[in-house]
């Protein structure tokens, strides 16, 4: 069967008046091969993430926080379309994070380069977008700066994937986002 892809809503200028501030400020990492999410449609139109748990039953999902630099993280969901007319999206995220360099730096700075990662990133509008939901982000660059401007690392992920980021279901209080919330340990 041939799938076919037509729009299927109008696509409007908004005419309210108010502020729009994407800012990525939080961003929370799973180790790509422990998560499970299951899509569905959301309240309005399109899809959303509406369960994210353990990919093994009975089993305790856990997601890590990251606190970016201010002003220093950033995603893509970029279309790729090859010369043989494939077509598929590349999700990317970059983010710093400052600090001493220490033992504990040094071992986030090998996780990061070597894992595979589901990604979920928290705008200042509060939204929550998941990025490498099908196949895992994983490093591009993995850089240790000090010295200067920059202190402490860039990490650059990414991943070809299937899907546009997808956003999850629900807040703090509840769908895949109190989930996510409750798979991250206290500090």
């Amino acid at each position: 069967m041939a799938l076919t892809c037509k729009l299927s809503n109008n696509i409007l200028r908004t005419t309210s008046c108010g502020y729009s501030l994407p800012e990525v400020t939080d961003i929370y990492l799973a180790n790509y091969a422990d998560v499970k999410t299951s899509k569905g449609s959301g309240a309005t139109c399109g899809e959303e993430i509406t369960s994210i748990t353990a990919a093994v039953s009975g089993e305790t999902l856990v997601a890590y926080h990251i606190e970016p630099a201010k002003n220093s993280t950033s995603f893509e969901d970029a279309l790729v379309v090859e010369d043989n007319g494939n077509k598929y999206r590349t999700h990317t995220l970059t983010f710093n994070i400052s600090g001493t360099y220490d033992a504990c730096m040094r071992d986030n700075l090998d996780n990061l380069a070597l894992g595979r990662y589901f990604a979920v990133v928290k705008t200042a509008e509060g939204k929550y977008l998941a990025l490498g939901r099908l196949t895992g982000l994983e490093a591009e660059t993995a850089t240790l700066a000090g010295g200067g401007d920059t202190n402490g690392l860039q990490i650059v992920l990414s991943a070809n994937v299937t899907e546009s980021a997808i956003p999850l279901s629900g807040d703090e209080e509840s769908g895949a986002v109190k989930q996510l919330l409750d798979a991250v340990p206290n500090a």
